[in-house]
C-alpha cells in the first residue's frame, strides 16, 4: 500500500512539475517559508540541514524528470 501512496505521490508530482525559473523559485519560497519556520523554533542546525536537503531533493527529482521527459 505504501508503494502505491509513493507512486501516486510522484506521478502527481511530476504532472504538475515545471522545470521553469519561475516555478523553481515558487518552490525555493516555499523551501524557504518551511526553513524559517524551523528556524524560529530555535532549531537553526536542523534548519540549515532541512534547507540543504529540500534543495538536493528538488535537483535531484529535477534531472530526473528532465531524463525522463527527453526520451
Amino acid at each position: 500500500m505504501r508503494a502505491n501512496n509513493t507512486r501516486s505521490i510522484m506521478n502527481a508530482y511530476r504532472r504538475n512539475y515545471q522545470p521553469s525559473p519561475a516555478s523553481f523559485l515558487k518552490r525555493l519560497t516555499g523551501y524557504l517559508a518551511a526553513t524559517l519556520v524551523v528556524y524560529a523554533y530555535g532549531k537553526p542546525t536542523a534548519a540549515l540541514i532541512l534547507m540543504a536537503s529540500l534543495i538536493a531533493l528538488d535537483l535531484l527529482l529535477t534531472f530526473a524528470f528532465s531524463r525522463g521527459q527527453g526520451q
